[in-house]
């Protein structure tokens, strides 16, 4: 039930205004929703505001006013929360007598579990006293999906748009089965699990004020803009000279029935775009900031060279974010318009199967029948590899291996014999095991989860997969009605897979088909970036690590450059240095190694001179503030911020960003400013190429049309000193694309004037820069605990300090509430599953454990064949013949399998060896396999057609077989295909009790 409800009762204050402000700029989205909230209680109550966050979206601001209150967020190392509830306290109670008697009373109303952790936002907004208002303004960015045409998909956020159902009794609250949970929680149970909270659906009891409106700033032209969910209005620029700019509203009233949806479609979609945004500094401005850091001052008190202090604001530059220009990089590649040949799909598919008890009987029954199809379907040049679990898990093999006969006959009679004897229910143990397996190149790992129950520990697996989500899709098949929703569909939502549920008495095979189809689909595999910047900048690239890209997925990379220039004592500017994403832990680490953490006392928030305070504090930007803002608390000494009410005396803390200020009453000068601001290059006629065997893709770097003159000036002079070449591995073949454009003209960051100024919109892609990278460092600290037996303490503690510098939440860091009038944290309500804490020492028990599972020899197991229900049924028997390759024999088996005898088969036959021969049929001959696939064909359609679906990649795997073949006695495909219809054909004759002959014309026979 997401929006803000009474911690009491758990019931929902209603809705009145709801106003949402928003920026789409390339593949971001920068949203700012405004909400009020009425208490209509005749007593004070406690609130709680809870914000569901899509997948790749983050909070970068929040601001709360009650009555005169003001209440804001500030990012704090989870081991250090307790610690500001005690200094607070300190003045009311004995420090020992309120940690040891009151503290633990107050703490744990709200389970928070790990995959919530950073979609979900929850903040404890304390009293709220009757009949108050409470204005509530949230601030996020989000990486946008694309859909498989290239276009861009933006929805309302649910708790913006809540349905409107008046017929509830508001007595009971706006959400009346909310109390209906599995659990029996009833409101005095003291601890609340977010996840029955998000069960629920956001109710209004009455109608709201509305309002929409979505600008879109786009580096190309639009081809166009639509809503299936509303009527629209799009307003441009009337001075602008081409559609890349317009702002949408609502045409008509808001109907409180679905959430508004925008589909935005780019004119070039598959060209890959590069756009920029300024840092908040400028060179002398960050000059100054450099030299006030503890780790610079130290670094050069010994070495005061420039080589010393170029090699210390690279190593800071996870830290500096913020004060430099972020250079963003987007990409839908058109993958089906150059490759849709099924035969050079490659992946690695593994399967990871449920065998605990409760598996036992017809669910396990119907996972081997689906299993044999599904390992039937895959296709030559992949690898795969069956793991089940129950208690412990075994592999099938210990790595996955090709695809070819042997493995193929041996994973087929390994699932034949499956059972549901492995015990309880343990996901996380193999998973992990499975996520530690080396990637191979070419291979995109695709997973397959069978399972029928649930798990107590679903937050820490679905994280687990989000954390490795660049490297992994997952496909989740929820068998029954006890199979855990949140872990099949949070499994699949991480890792941009599907989820499917199968109820009593359905088949398994069309859903698992459906699911494998997309896999079958072409894969950009072993995806890198490359930046090549001029040597007198350094650059910090995120994300890490190779990719792949299915069609309709879109690539996003970042580079947050810092120009050094002037600690170069003769720079070139012809030389160029190459940046890639694909460096290794250890080339990371020397990188960062040696990056001090910063001096408590001056990150504080006055170390930038007091001019950039006046800055700040008359900037309109809403923002969650981190340490870097406000200090730990000091109840002495008072941080005046942009939202204090006595740093902003006349205006609204909590003013909502419309988009007229925006851009509908800007001047032409100020509209050409921002467009200056996010051009993506100057230089309009740089056109690169660079790709293996397919050359009508061409990519380039984009120039919006109406750019000023004098920039234009500029692009002859500069000609784009920077590139970014693409590459990766498509249907097996190397492709490569490149895109140019020109970093000097952001390098000097935001003037003065321009920050008095400054918008809502000019951190977003900084923001998201900064979650990518937080996402690195702590990859790469669960990476070397895990499997290097290392602490990971060192890319803990980078990951903080981004955390603290973007205001960006991180795994060992949260939101804590604060009163900006008091300066005094407010109790978050939390309790946290994972409590964050940096790991100095760590046991390997779950490494130590997963060995002792690891069953490495399969052969002669105690486990006896279970033989499946549908056995003798459907076309199962046939599909176990098939060959990897696609092919089937010409056997006895064949014979049994389809019901007809081998001499009617020969006696089909469209070859004449067929016909003449009497002894035994070698298997090996070519012509045997073609007759016996195209019988198998026939029998398909002719026997199981209901189950088409199910067949249907089997099926195709052995059509590609035949069409590759030379059909010998200069026959055709066409007349072998014909003749094993004709059988079927003679086959229901012979059904009906008539002799061969007597369909042959015979006149001694009339």
């Amino acid at each position: 039930m997401p929006g803000l409800i009474n911690k009491e009762n758990r019931g929902a204050l209603p809705l009145s205004v709801s106003d949402i402000s928003s920026c789409v700029r390339g593949y971001t989205l920068a949203l700012t929703a405004s909400m009020t909230y009425e208490n209509i209680e005749d007593h004070a109550i406690e609130g709680i505001f809870i914000y569901p966050l899509e997948e790749n979206s983050i909070v970068v601001g929040f601001e709360a006013m009650i009555s005169s209150q003001i209440i804001t967020l500030q990012i704090k190392d989870k081991a250090k929360i307790d610690d500001c509830y005690l200094d607070c306290c300190a003045r009311y109670f004995p420090r020992e007598l309120f940690k040891n008697l009151l503290f633990p009373l107050l703490t744990g109303h709200i389970v928070m579990d790990e995959d919530f952790e950073r979609t979900v936002l929850v903040v404890n907004l304390g009293i709220i006293p009757p009949m108050e208002t409470v204005h509530i303004l949230v601030s996020t960015s989000s990486e946008l999906s694309t859909l498989p045409s290239g276009g861009i998909r933006v929805s309302s956020p649910p708790v913006c748009t809540p349905r409107v159902q008046r017929s509830i009794n508001e007595e009971q609250g706006l959400s009346p089965n909310f109390s209906r949970t599995p659990h029996d929680q009833t409101p005095n149970t003291p601890q609340l699990w977010l996840a029955l909270l998000l069960e629920e659906e956001a109710i209004n009891s009455m109608d709201y004020e509305f309002n929409f409106q979505l600008e879109i700033r786009a580096p190309y032209l639009l081809a166009g803009v639509e809503s299936p969910s509303h009527a629209i209005r799009a307003d441009a620029d009337p001075l602008a000279r081409s559609a890349t700019s317009i702002v949408i509203t609502l045409a008509d009233k808001y109907t409180y029935d679905y959430p508004v949806v925008i589909l935005i479609y780019p004119s070039e979609p598959h060209v890959p775009h590069v756009l920029i945004e300024n840092g908040d500094m400028t060179q002398e401005e960050y000059d100054e900031y450099l030299h006030s850091r503890s780790d610079f001052i130290k670094a050069t008190k010994k070495d005061s060279s420039n080589e010393r202090k170029v090699d210390i604001i690279h190593k800071r530059l996870h830290k500096d974010i913020l004060h430099n220009p972020v250079v963003m990089l987007n990409f839908c590649p058109d993958l089906k318009s150059i490759c849709s040949d099924l035969r050079k799909v490659h992946g690695e598919f593994i399967f990871l199967i449920d065998r605990s008890g409760s598996m036992s009987g017809v669910n396990i029954n119907r996972v081997k029948d689906a299993m044999v199809v599904n390992l039937k379907s895959l296709v030559p040049g992949c690898v795969f590899n069956v793991v089940g679990f129950g208690s412990t898990f075994k592999s099938l093999f210990t790595t996955s291996q090709s695809y070819e006969e042997d493995a193929l006959a041996i994973a087929c009679e390994y699932v034949r014999k499956i059972r549901a004897d492995m015990g309880g229910t343990n996901i996380l143990a193999p998973l992990t095991w499975i996520l530690r397996q080396p990637l191979i190149s070419g291979h995109p790992r695709l997973l397959f989860l069978l399972t029928d129950g649930a798990v107590s520990n679903t937050g820490k697996i679905i994280d687990l997969v989000r954390s490795h989500a660049r490297y992994i899709r997952c496909f989740t098949f929820g068998i029954g009605q006890n199979a855990c929703r949140r872990l099949v569909q949070g499994l699949a939502t991480v890792s941009k897979g599907t989820a499917e549920f199968l109820a009593d008495g359905e088949r398994l095979q069309p859903k698992m088909i459906k699911s494998l189809k997309k896999t079958m689909s072409p894969v950009l595999s072993d995806i890198s970036i490359e930046w090549l910047f001029p040597e007198t900048k350094e650059v910090l690239l995120s994300p890490v690590g190779n990719t792949f890209l299915f069609p309709g997925d879109s690539l996003i990379g970042y580079s947050v450059v810092c120009d050094a220039t002037r600690y170069h004592d003769n720079p070139k500017s012809d030389k160029r240095r190459r940046y890639s994403m694909m460096r290794s832990v250890e080339s990371a680490s020397s990188v960062f190694y040696h990056s001090q953490e910063e001096d408590p006392v001056k990150t504080a928030g006055d170390n930038l001179g007091s001019h950039r305070e006046g800055l700040d504090k008359t900037s309109p930007r809403r923002r969650a503030y981190s340490t870097n803002q406000i200090s730990d608390y000091n109840p002495a000494k008072k941080v005046y911020t942009p939202s204090d009410s006595s740093s902003v005396v006349v205006k609204n803390p909590l003013r909502r960003a419309k988009v007229q200020e925006l851009i509908g009453q800007m001047s032409p000068e100020y509209d050409a400013q921002w467009r200056n601001d996010y051009q993506v290059s100057f230089n309009s006629s740089s056109f690169l190429f660079s790709l293996h065997g397919y050359g009508h893709q061409l990519c380039r770097a984009e120039t919006p049309q109406d750019t000023h003159a004098a920039h234009l000036d500029a692009a002859n002079q500069h000609k784009g000193d920077c590139k970014a070449v693409v590459s990766g591995l498509l249907c097996g073949k190397p492709m490569k694309w490149e895109v140019v454009f020109d970093i000097e003209p952001f390098l000097n960051g935001r003037e003065r004037e321009e920050k008095v100024h400054e918008e809502l919109w000019n951190e977003t892609f900084h923001h998201l820069a900064g979650r990518s990278i937080i996402n690195d460092f702590e990859h790469m600290a669960d990476k070397e605990c895990e499997i290097e037996h290392g602490s990971g303490r060192k890319y803990q503690l980078y990951g903080i300090h981004t955390s603290k510098a973007c205001n960006i939440l991180s795994k060992y860091t949260a939101f804590v509430p604060i009163d900006l009038d008091t300066n005094e944290y407010l109790q978050t309500c939390i309790e946290y599953l994972n409590p964050g804490k940096l790991a100095l020492s760590r046991t390997r028990l779950l490494t130590r454990a997963a060995k002792g599972f690891m069953c490495r020899s399969h052969s002669k197991s105690g486990d006896s064949i279970g033989e499946s229900d549908n056995e003798n049924k459907d076309y199962i028997p046939l599909v176990l013949l098939q060959l990897a390759c696609g092919a089937f024999p010409l056997d006895a088996a064949l014979c049994d399998a389809i019901n007809v005898p081998m001499d009617k088969l020969k006696w089909t036959s469209p070859f004449t060896s067929h016909r003449t021969s009497l002894g035994h049929l070698s298997h090996s001959k070519t012509y045997h396999m073609v007759w016996a696939t195209a019988v198998a064909l026939a029998w398909l359609e002719h026997s199981s057609a209901n189950y088409f679906i199910e067949w249907e990649l089997v099926a195709a795997k052995a059509s590609m077989w035949l069409s590759e073949q030379d059909i010998p006695e200069g026959r055709d495909l066409a007349s072998v295909k014909a003749a094993a219809n004709q059988l079927f054909i003679i086959l229901r004759h012979w059904d009906e009790n008539l002799q061969l002959n007597m369909l042959c014309y015979n006149p001694n026979s009339v």
